[in-house]
């Protein structure tokens, strides 16, 4: 298993630095694998850096396929830590990106 990835290198290569407020933190304990991927967007709110796994594609940068996705809907579809990044099979739109339940599992 790679190293860590510093969060704000996966930030970085995934090119959200405009999308990413710094100086946030998430209003509950996150299970501590999740804590150095957490970030606070402005159009997302809490969320964690994921790769989303079934939208990639062996042989290519994970970082094309990175989103921050809100913290609930990574707890509620389940991750797992390897290569240094955070991989969920969260439901993906190529149009429309995540689909989830705003009213539900997006925090701000």
């Amino acid at each position: 298993m790679a190293d860590k990835i510093d969060r704000d290198e996966i930030i970085r290569r995934a090119g959200l630095e405009r999308w990413v407020l710094p100086g946030r933190s998430y209003p509950a304990p996150l299970p501590g694998e999740l804590a150095p991927y957490y970030c606070y967007t402005r159009d997302g709110g809490h969320s964690i850096l994921v790769v989303i796994e079934n939208e990639y594609k062996p042989g290519d940068e994970p970082e094309g396929y990175i989103v921050a996705a809100p913290v609930k809907t990574v707890l509620k579809y389940g991750y797992e830590v390897r290569d240094g990044r955070v991989w969920s099979q969260i439901p993906y739109d190529s149009d429309d990106g995540l689909l989830v339940d705003e009213d539900e599992e997006v925090e701000y």
